[in-house]
Protein backbone atom coordinates (compact mmCIF):
# COMPACT_ATOMS: atom_id res chain seq x y z
CA UNK A 1 0.00 0.00 0.00
CA UNK A 2 1.28 3.48 -0.93
CA UNK A 3 1.66 5.73 2.10
CA UNK A 4 0.09 9.18 2.24
CA UNK A 5 3.44 10.97 2.26
CA UNK A 6 6.78 9.48 1.23
CA UNK A 7 10.44 10.50 1.05
CA UNK A 8 11.27 9.12 -2.41
CA UNK A 9 10.24 12.27 -4.27
CA UNK A 10 11.83 15.14 -6.17
CA UNK A 11 9.01 17.50 -5.25
CA UNK A 12 5.59 17.81 -3.64
CA UNK A 13 4.04 16.98 -7.05
CA UNK A 14 5.14 13.35 -6.63
CA UNK A 15 3.49 12.86 -3.24
CA UNK A 16 0.57 10.40 -3.11
CA UNK A 17 -1.71 12.94 -1.41
CA UNK A 18 -1.17 15.44 -4.27
CA UNK A 19 -1.79 12.85 -6.98
CA UNK A 20 -4.93 11.69 -5.18
CA UNK A 21 -6.30 15.22 -5.60
CA UNK A 22 -5.32 15.93 -9.22
CA UNK A 23 -5.58 12.40 -10.65
CA UNK A 24 -7.83 10.28 -8.43
CA UNK A 25 -7.87 6.67 -9.61
CA UNK A 26 -5.61 7.49 -12.55
CA UNK A 27 -2.15 7.35 -11.02
CA UNK A 28 0.19 4.61 -9.90
CA UNK A 29 3.90 4.08 -9.52
CA UNK A 30 6.76 1.73 -10.33
CA UNK A 31 9.94 1.45 -8.31
CA UNK A 32 13.24 -0.38 -8.05
CA UNK A 33 14.68 -1.80 -4.84
CA UNK A 34 18.15 -2.91 -3.82
CA UNK A 35 18.73 -4.72 -0.55
CA UNK A 36 15.18 -3.96 0.55
CA UNK A 37 15.56 -0.20 -0.09
CA UNK A 38 13.83 1.84 -2.80
CA UNK A 39 16.54 3.44 -4.97
CA UNK A 40 14.32 4.72 -7.78
CA UNK A 41 10.65 5.60 -8.23
CA UNK A 42 8.43 6.74 -11.07
CA UNK A 43 4.91 7.92 -10.23
CA UNK A 44 2.77 8.22 -13.35
CA UNK A 45 -0.71 9.18 -14.52
CA UNK A 46 -2.38 7.08 -17.21
CA UNK A 47 -5.47 8.28 -19.08
CA UNK A 48 -6.84 6.04 -21.84
CA UNK A 49 -3.43 4.32 -21.98
CA UNK A 50 -1.68 7.67 -22.41
CA UNK A 51 0.93 8.63 -19.83
CA UNK A 52 0.44 12.35 -19.23
CA UNK A 53 0.63 15.25 -16.81
CA UNK A 54 -2.27 15.93 -14.44
CA UNK A 55 -3.64 19.43 -13.92
CA UNK A 56 -1.36 22.02 -12.23
CA UNK A 57 1.45 19.48 -11.83
CA UNK A 58 4.74 20.99 -12.98
CA UNK A 59 6.84 17.82 -13.07
CA UNK A 60 6.53 14.11 -12.36
CA UNK A 61 9.49 11.80 -11.74
CA UNK A 62 11.95 10.13 -12.24
CA UNK A 63 13.27 10.05 -8.66
CA UNK A 64 16.67 8.37 -8.15
CA UNK A 65 18.53 8.13 -4.86
CA UNK A 66 21.02 10.99 -4.38
CA UNK A 67 24.00 8.68 -3.94
CA UNK A 68 23.36 7.21 -7.38
CA UNK A 69 23.18 10.68 -8.97
CA UNK A 70 26.46 11.81 -7.34
CA UNK A 71 29.58 11.83 -9.50
CA UNK A 72 31.79 8.75 -9.47
CA UNK A 73 35.15 8.31 -11.19
CA UNK A 74 34.66 7.39 -14.83
CA UNK A 75 31.02 8.58 -14.74
CA UNK A 76 29.98 5.23 -13.32
CA UNK A 77 26.86 6.92 -11.92
CA UNK A 78 25.58 7.66 -15.45
CA UNK A 79 25.75 4.00 -16.44
CA UNK A 80 23.78 3.12 -13.31
CA UNK A 81 21.19 5.83 -14.03
CA UNK A 82 20.76 4.62 -17.61
CA UNK A 83 20.13 1.09 -16.32
CA UNK A 84 17.61 2.31 -13.73
CA UNK A 85 15.68 4.49 -16.20
CA UNK A 86 15.37 1.56 -18.60
CA UNK A 87 14.10 -0.77 -15.85
CA UNK A 88 11.52 1.75 -14.62
CA UNK A 89 10.00 2.20 -18.06
CA UNK A 90 9.98 -1.57 -18.64
CA UNK A 91 7.80 -1.89 -15.54
CA UNK A 92 5.14 0.49 -16.84
CA UNK A 93 1.85 -1.01 -18.06
CA UNK A 94 1.22 -1.04 -21.80
CA UNK A 95 0.60 2.46 -23.10
CA UNK A 96 0.04 4.28 -26.39
CA UNK A 97 2.06 7.41 -25.70
CA UNK A 98 4.11 9.32 -23.15
CA UNK A 99 4.14 13.09 -22.64
CA UNK A 100 5.54 14.10 -19.26
CA UNK A 101 7.74 16.79 -17.74
CA UNK A 102 10.62 15.49 -15.64
CA UNK A 103 11.89 17.24 -12.54
CA UNK A 104 15.02 19.35 -13.08
CA UNK A 105 17.08 16.78 -11.16
CA UNK A 106 16.79 14.63 -14.31
CA UNK A 107 19.64 16.30 -16.18
CA UNK A 108 21.01 13.11 -17.76
CA UNK A 109 18.49 13.02 -20.57
CA UNK A 110 20.25 10.95 -23.25
CA UNK A 111 18.86 7.55 -22.10
CA UNK A 112 15.39 8.77 -23.07
CA UNK A 113 16.59 9.58 -26.59
CA UNK A 114 18.05 6.11 -26.91
CA UNK A 115 14.69 4.69 -25.77
CA UNK A 116 12.93 6.45 -28.65
CA UNK A 117 11.75 9.62 -26.89
CA UNK A 118 12.18 13.14 -28.19
CA UNK A 119 12.66 15.81 -25.58
CA UNK A 120 12.13 19.53 -25.27
CA UNK A 121 13.33 21.90 -22.54
CA UNK A 122 10.95 24.03 -20.49
CA UNK A 123 12.28 26.79 -18.29
CA UNK A 124 11.56 28.18 -14.85
CA UNK A 125 13.24 30.58 -12.46
CA UNK A 126 14.12 29.45 -8.96
CA UNK A 127 15.52 31.22 -5.92
CA UNK A 128 17.59 28.30 -4.67
CA UNK A 129 18.57 29.64 -1.24
CA UNK A 130 16.08 31.51 0.94
CA UNK A 131 18.20 31.71 4.10
CA UNK A 132 19.31 35.33 3.59
CA UNK A 133 16.26 37.40 2.64
CA UNK A 134 18.30 40.61 2.44
CA UNK A 135 20.45 39.00 -0.25
CA UNK A 136 17.36 37.61 -2.00
CA UNK A 137 15.85 41.12 -2.15
CA UNK A 138 19.16 42.63 -3.26
CA UNK A 139 19.10 40.33 -6.29
CA UNK A 140 15.73 41.68 -7.49
CA UNK A 141 16.03 44.17 -10.34
CA UNK A 142 15.05 47.83 -10.00
CA UNK A 143 11.60 47.35 -11.54
CA UNK A 144 10.66 44.58 -9.10
CA UNK A 145 11.80 46.64 -6.10
CA UNK A 146 9.91 49.71 -7.35
CA UNK A 147 6.72 47.71 -7.83
CA UNK A 148 7.01 46.06 -4.41
CA UNK A 149 7.29 49.45 -2.73
CA UNK A 150 4.30 50.76 -4.72
CA UNK A 151 2.24 47.70 -3.81
CA UNK A 152 3.09 48.10 -0.12
CA UNK A 153 1.83 51.69 -0.18
CA UNK A 154 -1.35 51.08 -2.18
CA UNK A 155 -2.51 47.71 -0.85
CA UNK A 156 -2.44 45.44 2.17
CA UNK A 157 -2.70 41.69 2.69
CA UNK A 158 -6.12 40.38 3.64
CA UNK A 159 -5.97 38.78 7.06
CA UNK A 160 -8.33 35.95 6.12
CA UNK A 161 -8.12 35.44 2.34
CA UNK A 162 -10.54 32.86 0.95
CA UNK A 163 -10.15 30.42 -1.89
CA UNK A 164 -13.42 31.77 -3.28
CA UNK A 165 -11.84 35.22 -3.65
CA UNK A 166 -8.84 33.65 -5.38
CA UNK A 167 -11.10 31.82 -7.83
CA UNK A 168 -12.87 35.13 -8.53
CA UNK A 169 -9.54 36.78 -9.21
CA UNK A 170 -8.50 33.98 -11.57
CA UNK A 171 -11.78 34.46 -13.47
CA UNK A 172 -11.07 38.17 -13.90
CA UNK A 173 -7.49 37.46 -15.01
CA UNK A 174 -8.52 35.07 -17.77
CA UNK A 175 -11.59 37.02 -18.86
CA UNK A 176 -9.34 39.90 -19.93
CA UNK A 177 -7.57 37.42 -22.23
CA UNK A 178 -10.89 36.16 -23.58
CA UNK A 179 -10.30 32.77 -21.96
CA UNK A 180 -11.70 30.52 -19.27
CA UNK A 181 -9.71 29.37 -16.27
CA UNK A 182 -7.68 26.29 -17.29
CA UNK A 183 -9.13 23.30 -15.46
CA UNK A 184 -12.27 23.00 -13.37
CA UNK A 185 -12.86 25.64 -10.72
CA UNK A 186 -13.96 22.95 -8.24
CA UNK A 187 -10.63 21.17 -8.72
CA UNK A 188 -8.64 24.39 -8.20
CA UNK A 189 -10.57 25.01 -4.99
CA UNK A 190 -9.96 21.43 -3.79
CA UNK A 191 -6.25 21.82 -4.48
CA UNK A 192 -6.02 25.02 -2.46
CA UNK A 193 -8.25 23.87 0.41
CA UNK A 194 -6.57 20.48 0.79
CA UNK A 195 -3.04 21.89 0.57
CA UNK A 196 -3.77 24.60 3.14
CA UNK A 197 -5.38 22.06 5.48
CA UNK A 198 -2.31 19.80 5.22
CA UNK A 199 0.10 22.67 5.88
CA UNK A 200 1.41 22.51 2.31
CA UNK A 201 -0.28 25.63 0.90
CA UNK A 202 -0.68 29.33 1.60
CA UNK A 203 -2.93 31.97 0.04
CA UNK A 204 -2.09 35.66 -0.32
CA UNK A 205 -4.53 38.34 -1.51
CA UNK A 206 -3.85 42.08 -1.66
CA UNK A 207 -6.61 44.71 -1.57
CA UNK A 208 -6.77 48.47 -1.17
CA UNK A 209 -8.52 50.47 1.55
CA UNK A 210 -11.75 50.39 -0.48
CA UNK A 211 -11.69 46.55 -0.45
CA UNK A 212 -10.85 46.35 -4.16
CA UNK A 213 -8.88 43.14 -4.72
CA UNK A 214 -5.75 43.87 -6.78
CA UNK A 215 -3.80 40.62 -6.89
CA UNK A 216 -3.49 37.17 -5.39
CA UNK A 217 -1.16 34.19 -5.25
CA UNK A 218 -1.35 30.63 -4.00
CA UNK A 219 1.86 28.76 -3.17
CA UNK A 220 2.32 25.00 -2.79
CA UNK A 221 5.30 23.78 -0.79
CA UNK A 222 7.14 21.13 1.13
CA UNK A 223 10.34 21.37 3.17
CA UNK A 224 12.52 21.43 0.05
CA UNK A 225 10.76 23.68 -2.46
CA UNK A 226 7.92 26.16 -2.74
CA UNK A 227 5.99 26.70 -6.00
CA UNK A 228 4.04 29.74 -7.19
CA UNK A 229 1.09 27.62 -8.32
CA UNK A 230 -1.75 30.07 -9.02
CA UNK A 231 -1.59 33.81 -9.50
CA UNK A 232 -3.81 36.53 -10.83
CA UNK A 233 -4.43 40.25 -10.86
CA UNK A 234 -7.25 42.59 -11.80
CA UNK A 235 -6.19 44.50 -14.92
CA UNK A 236 -7.82 47.67 -13.53
CA UNK A 237 -5.11 47.75 -10.85
CA UNK A 238 -2.22 46.19 -12.72
CA UNK A 239 -0.02 49.27 -12.26
CA UNK A 240 -0.46 49.25 -8.47
CA UNK A 241 2.51 46.93 -7.95
CA UNK A 242 0.33 44.55 -5.93
CA UNK A 243 1.39 41.43 -7.82
CA UNK A 244 5.09 42.08 -7.12
CA UNK A 245 4.25 42.88 -3.49
CA UNK A 246 2.27 39.65 -3.17
CA UNK A 247 5.17 37.62 -4.57
CA UNK A 248 7.64 39.20 -2.17
CA UNK A 249 5.33 38.32 0.73
CA UNK A 250 5.07 34.76 -0.62
CA UNK A 251 8.86 34.49 -0.88
CA UNK A 252 9.28 35.75 2.70
CA UNK A 253 6.76 33.18 3.93
CA UNK A 254 8.45 30.44 1.89
CA UNK A 255 11.75 31.19 3.65
CA UNK A 256 10.15 30.00 6.91
CA UNK A 257 8.86 26.68 5.56
CA UNK A 258 11.03 25.73 2.60
CA UNK A 259 14.53 25.99 1.11
CA UNK A 260 13.78 27.33 -2.39
CA UNK A 261 11.13 29.27 -4.30
CA UNK A 262 10.16 28.22 -7.83
CA UNK A 263 8.19 30.60 -10.05
CA UNK A 264 7.00 27.67 -12.23
CA UNK A 265 8.03 29.48 -15.42
CA UNK A 266 6.12 30.44 -18.54
CA UNK A 267 6.66 30.48 -22.30
CA UNK A 268 4.74 33.75 -22.56
CA UNK A 269 7.27 36.54 -23.05
CA UNK A 270 5.67 39.07 -20.70
CA UNK A 271 5.27 36.57 -17.84
CA UNK A 272 8.82 35.23 -18.30
CA UNK A 273 10.10 38.81 -18.11
CA UNK A 274 8.14 39.40 -14.89
CA UNK A 275 9.54 36.27 -13.21
CA UNK A 276 13.07 37.07 -14.38
CA UNK A 277 12.97 40.36 -12.44
CA UNK A 278 13.17 38.46 -9.16
CA UNK A 279 16.72 37.27 -9.75
CA UNK A 280 16.19 33.52 -9.58
CA UNK A 281 18.38 30.98 -11.31
CA UNK A 282 17.09 29.54 -14.56
CA UNK A 283 16.30 25.83 -14.32
CA UNK A 284 15.39 23.34 -17.02
CA UNK A 285 12.67 20.70 -16.81
CA UNK A 286 12.73 18.33 -19.76
CA UNK A 287 9.52 17.29 -21.49
CA UNK A 288 9.92 13.74 -22.80
CA UNK A 289 7.55 12.67 -25.57
CA UNK A 290 6.84 9.46 -27.42
CA UNK A 291 3.71 9.33 -29.57
CA UNK A 292 2.39 8.68 -33.06
CA UNK A 293 3.60 10.60 -36.12
CA UNK A 294 0.16 12.21 -36.44
CA UNK A 295 0.27 13.37 -32.81
CA UNK A 296 3.76 14.81 -33.40
CA UNK A 297 2.46 16.69 -36.43
CA UNK A 298 -0.47 18.11 -34.45
CA UNK A 299 1.90 19.21 -31.66
CA UNK A 300 3.96 21.14 -34.21
CA UNK A 301 0.86 22.61 -35.83
CA UNK A 302 -0.93 23.66 -32.63
CA UNK A 303 1.37 26.54 -31.53
CA UNK A 304 1.46 27.90 -35.08
CA UNK A 305 -2.33 28.02 -35.22
CA UNK A 306 -2.43 29.68 -31.80
CA UNK A 307 0.01 32.31 -33.03
CA UNK A 308 -2.11 33.03 -36.10
CA UNK A 309 -5.30 33.49 -34.05
CA UNK A 310 -3.46 35.41 -31.30
CA UNK A 311 -4.14 32.85 -28.57
CA UNK A 312 -1.87 32.97 -25.51
CA UNK A 313 -1.34 29.91 -23.33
Amino acid sequence: MISDSIKCVNSVFEQPWWLDIVAPGEWNEVSIEENGEIIARLPYVMKRKRMCMPFSTQTLGVWIKDEIRAYQVGNVQLSKQKEIIGKLFEKLPKHKSVNVFLDSSNDYILPYRWMGFRFEPSFSYRICDLRDLDLVYENFNKTAKKNIKAGQKKTHLLEAPTTEKMIQLLRVTYQVQGRRIPGEEDLIKRIMDASIERGNGKLFIAADDNNNVHAGAFILYDAERCYYLFGGSDSKYRTSGAQSYILWEAIKYASKVSKAFDFEGSNIEGIENFFRQFGGERVINYNIIKQSLLADFLCILKPRIKKIVGYKN
